[in-house]
Parts: structure tokens; sequence; C-alpha cells
């Protein structure tokens, strides 16, 4: 399966498989496709965005992977925002080659290190964990709700 770098043209596509994925356990998040076309068109629009995709034989969006480079010091990172894969073709080498795709391009673009936050308990962890992450020691994810 083919991989290339994610456009704005794509995102519609994108859209309906990440409302899809991600309405589906183990997260269970009530996604329809015009909150996650905005979400993407969000991402997309922002300064330093990377995306990869993947398409089947036939064109259709298998998955795809995106987010944002960040100044850092005297170098750039990259936070991993999102990374979709759909369900009934996970397990098959999609994610996997959708990420080294991503790091060939971040290595072109003289990235130094990668980051992301996903729950330690759904599957994405252990895929992320067999790509190379770690989970920080000297780091936290700390979060808020706030009433509305």
């Amino acid at each position: 399966m083919p991989t290339k770098r994610l456009e704005q043209r794509d995102l519609e596509a994108c859209a309906a498989l990440f409302a899809q994925v991600f309405s589906a356990e183990p997260w269970s998040e009530p996604w329809g496709v015009d909150g996650a076309l905005a979400r993407l068109e969000h991402f997309h629009a922002s300064p330093g965005f990377v995306g990869m995709l993947s398409t089947s034989d036939k064109g259709d969006v298998t998955g795809f992977v995106l987010g944002n480079l960040e100044p850092y010091l005297d170098c750039q990172l990259f936070y991993l925002r999102e990374m979709c894969v759909a369900s009934h073709r996970q397990g098959q080498g999609i994610g996997s080659r959708l990420y080294q795709a991503l790091e060939r391009e971040l290595v072109e673009r003289d990235v130094r290190a990668v980051y992301l936050a996903t729950g330690r308990d759904i599957p994405a962890a252990g895929f992320y964990q067999g790509l190379g992450f770690r989970c920080s020691e000297s780091m936290a994810f700390y979060a808020k709700g706030l009433k509305g």
C-alpha cells in the first residue's frame, strides 16, 4: 500500500475514517465526521504541519498520521497528534509503514525527537512501544477539566 504526504484534499476522507475508528472500542468517543474534519483541518492549518497517508490499491484511505513541527532550543521536535488505521486493516503493518514514512520525512527535516500522548491501557500504547517509543520517566502529562 502506497504512502504519500497528506494534503488538504485528503482531509475529508481522513475525517470519515477518524470518526469511524475513534467512535469504536477501545476509545468509544462520540466523533462525527464534521467534528473530526474540524480537528484535522485545525492541525493541517497549523504551522509546521506534516502528515502521511496510506491508501489501498483502489485509492481508499486505509490510514494516516499527522502532527506539527515545533521549534525547541536549537532544533525541532515533532508532536504526533493523530494516527489512525482502519479498524479492519489494523495488524497488517499499515501503521508501522505510515510511521516509518513519517520518520523518514522528519529525519530529512532534521527533527531530533517525536513525542505523543496516548492512553496507557489501550493497544496503541503497545504499538508505539514496538516502534521504539518509551514512556518518559522525567515528563508527565497533566489534564484538568473545566466547567462550561
